[in-house]
């Protein structure tokens, strides 16, 4: 059996923003792992194998056990990187994280109000002096942009701001209707999530500045810029483990094929999880929609986000609900074969 390249860690719902489209906020009465729990489950991850951790939440810097557990990875030589608002990175933490060797993925949601109106008054300001921070510790770090119907025509704007702050990298995510977010309606449409990847694909295109498209399978079909990168998720690359230790289908739902805490160690959960035949139905799905299957990427693709497709359809196959092929607005044989 094989692990997986890297595990996404929800470390903790605590935060100190309220942003209108948090997803982990339904998480947040969890029985967290005890610190004991994670040092064991670091210790696990670098003995079989694992590369490569994210440590999210939430607001993980906020967490009393992020510096112990972060420590334990380091000196076991996992990588780590860190999702943060970035807000409450002070010159102390920087050093912190500059002696983690930790890479940043920070969000940012637009110009000034729009960034504020996403995450409260003042949070722009205080998200600029964390990069700042970030920056003089000689951190890398990669702008991450949640797109939603509030911010989707800023998204040229995002990649001029991570040129200007020095960014690595720019990402655009779209939000999921998880958790906030459903009650809120912030999450974008098809037509308005086109544009965003159409406005920061063209001024990826002008910059020459590189740009990632997260949660964006079907992007062959819309995107053709040299500096936009994309990805596939339906795959046994990535464990998603949330503070409770359980093992999610996704992060965004609540589909957990298997425990650390209930299996004993992280191997026999990975092992359960690998096994699970809503695991193999995900990664190889044996029916999808009449456009998936006559899609030139039917074979990377594989019917595009199915946690989207449980959150919009109520079924894990139905077909992306963002795809412009599975809503009808391009053909399937859009793009040449891959």
């Amino acid at each position: 059996m094989e692990s997986p390249r890297y595990v996404v860690w929800i470390f903790t719902t605590s935060c100190n923003l309220s942003c209108l489209h948090c997803y982990v906020w339904r998480l947040r009465n969890l029985a967290e792992l005890e610190l004991g729990e994670k040092l064991r489950l670091a210790e696990e991850l670098a003995e079989l194998g694992v590369g490569y951790v994210n440590i999210t939440g939430g607001e993980p810097l906020l967490h009393p056990h992020f510096e112990s557990v972060t420590s334990k990875l380091k000196e076991l030589g996992v990588g780590l990187s860190i999702s943060t608002n970035a807000t409450i990175v002070d010159e102390e933490l920087a050093s912190l994280l500059s002696r983690l060797e930790v890479y940043a993925y920070v969000s940012l949601d637009g110009p000034r109000e729009v960034h504020n109106k996403v995450r409260g008054a003042g949070a722009f300001k205080r998200v600029l002096k964390g990069i700042e921070n970030l920056k003089r510790a000689g951190l890398g770090f990669t702008l991450v942009m949640a797109v939603g119907r509030h911010n989707y025509r800023y998204a040229d704007k995002v990649v001029e701001l991570a040129v200007r702050l020095g960014a690595k990298e720019v990402a655009l995510i779209p939000i999921m209707p998880s958790g906030r977010a459903r009650e809120t309606g912030v999450y974008a449409g098809v037509v308005q999530y086109l544009e965003a990847l159409k406005l920061a694909e063209n001024k990826a295109e002008e910059l020459g500045f590189p740009t990632a498209l997260w949660c964006t399978p079907f992007a062959p079909h819309v995107v053709r810029s040299r500096y936009v990168r994309y990805s596939f998720c339906r795959s046994l690359d990535v464990a998603d483990v949330d503070p409770s230790g359980r093992l999610l289908l996704c992060d965004v739902i609540d589909v957990s094929p298997a425990s650390i805490r209930s299996s004993g160690s992280f191997a026999e959960a990975w092992r359960r999880y690998s096994r699970h035949p809503t695991v193999q139905e995900v990664i190889s799905p044996k029916k999808l929609p009449e456009p998936c299957e006559k899609c030139v990427l039917r074979s990377s693709c594989r019917g595009g986000c199915f946690a989207r497709a449980l959150l919009v359809y109520g079924e894990l196959n139905a077909g992306d609900p963002l795809c412009p092929v599975r809503r009808g607005l391009l053909s399937s044989s859009s793009r040449e074969a891959l």
